[in-house]
């Protein structure tokens, strides 16, 4: 029992450690939230709502991101703490053209959600990618490249402070830091 404690404990400090601003750019906190509750709707992010929500977490993937997959297999974890997820996608310079197409894939398909939990185990839908779709995950990128946001995953928690929490940190490492 004490070492689940812990282990939840350093999780935590490890959370806390990552919950910052958008210091790579020169974006303050309020324009990084301005741009993202103004980007949203535009987006389409796929949206997995918690019953009882918490906090709104922007989480910015990839589908060649392993810590993303584990986000994802592991949504419905995030969504019972309180934590509704909406995902985007980013593009790495060094596999753009195929992220976008591979997610291009998930958002033209006719369930997103389902699409997105198989993409993220590398099962792509059979569907593909029309150029409204690939111009859509080409802005969400966009939008990440605007935050200066290089890595995946990073969960931006929409609200003014615009605070980042970055990898696959588990829900309750979340909300404990966010509470500080």
């Amino acid at each position: 029992m004490m070492k689940g404690k812990m282990k939840t404990m350093a999780l935590a400090m490890l959370c806390a450690t990552s919950l910052s601003t958008f210091a790579a750019t020169d974006n303050t906190p309020k324009e990084a939230y301005d741009d993202i509750t103004h980007s949203l709707a535009d987006l389409q992010p796929i949206t997995f709502q918690a019953p009882a929500e918490k906090y709104k977490l922007l989480v910015f993937i990839d589908n060649q991101c392993i810590y993303c997959s584990n986000v994802v297999k592991n949504v419905k974890q995030y969504t019972d703490a309180g934590l509704t997820m909406l995902f985007v996608t980013v593009a790495p310079d060094s596999i753009r053209d195929s992220v976008i197409e591979d997610m291009g894939r998930v958002w033209c398909s006719a369930d997103k959600v389902k699409s997105l939990q198989k993409a993220m185990t590398g099962f792509l839908p059979d569907n593909d990618a029309t150029p409204a779709c690939s111009a859509l995950v080409e802005r969400q990128s966009a939008l990440a490249e605007r935050l200066g946001i290089r890595i995946t995953p990073i969960m931006v928690v929409i609200e003014p402070e615009s605070r980042s929490i970055i990898g696959s940190q588990p829900p309750a490492a979340i909300l404990a830091a966010l509470k500080k």
